[in-house]
């Protein structure tokens, strides 16, 4: 078996290029394992599980021969691993999303880090997905208000618009691409009148040329969008909300009814 990468931090930025002056690309978080592709000094060239690629200092992580055997993710926006339950020593931070190799007790989680070091977090833990459905993804999506925008952020540290609808979905188990363009291929069949969008939708902002932006329908034309910080605003012109901008870049919306149906 060909080595991974299996992430060891928090939040671990993925760089265009094998240098910390290039641009960040996006992100990976905690107990994430990566191919890897290719290899320069302190750098390796990963591809994560939705086939983003990009270059990441070998001190974010850990070399494998295996994955991360992770069987849980934290559900709480941050959270601290400590040496164990009578301690006040952090080892590790982790955020929403993060993978972690976890046991039950009495009060807390007993972990095994990605570097093999064990700990104890009483952050909330799940070992399933959340249920898809257009609640759920309304539900996720609003606990992320307020958090600040980030080039390529897909965590609660901050997010760019895409890595943010990307981390709601995949919340719920359902893996879409990356970028706010290949997340309008994805959809490119499911085109809708933007009138008609329901909750967990997706509209798509930019030019002819390209898509640039993407938000997600809330209720009647309220919309949630990361641009300065994840917040609602809103198509109807008579709302204070209301962004004349992103309404002069309006592209079209998409169904998200093939992932998200209430009736399963």
């Amino acid at each position: 078996m060909d080595s991974v990468f299996n992430i060891n931090v928090c939040v671990a930025n993925l760089y265009r290029e094998n240098d910390f002056d290039s641009p960040i690309v996006t992100q990976a978080l905690l107990g994430e394992s990566c191919a890897i592709l290719d290899e320069s000094e302190k750098w390796l060239h990963i591809r994560q599980s939705d086939d983003y690629e990009g270059w990441i200092n070998k001190f974010y992580g850990i070399v494998s021969d295996v994955p991360y055997d992770s069987n849980r993710s934290c559900n709480d926006l941050r959270g601290l691993v400590f040496s164990d339950s009578h301690s006040n020593n952090p080892l590790r931070e982790i955020t929403f999303g993060a993978k972690l190799n976890s046991e039950k007790l009495d009060q807390g989680w007993s972990v095994i880090l990605p570097d093999g070091n064990r700990g104890w977090t009483h952050s909330n833990l799940l070992d399933h997905h959340i249920h898809p459905n257009r609640d759920n993804a309304i539900t996720i999506g609003n606990r992320f208000k307020g958090v600040q925008y980030l080039w390529g952020g897909k965590s609660p540290k901050g997010f760019d618009c895409s890595g943010l609808i990307q981390t709601i979905y995949s919340a719920m188990g359902i893996f879409i691409p990356r970028d706010s363009g290949d997340q309008s291929h994805y959809f490119i069949h499911h085109k809708i009148n933007r009138k008609e969008a329901q909750p967990g939708d997706l509209h798509f902002f930019g030019t002819e040329k390209s898509v640039t932006h993407v938000a997600m329908e809330i209720e009647q034309g309220q919309y949630l969008h990361c641009q300065g910080w994840v917040k609602e605003e809103s198509f109807d012109r008579n709302k204070s909300n209301y962004n004349k901008n992103l309404e002069t870049n309006y592209l079209h919306t998409v169904s998200t009814e093939r992932c998200l149906n209430q009736n399963h």
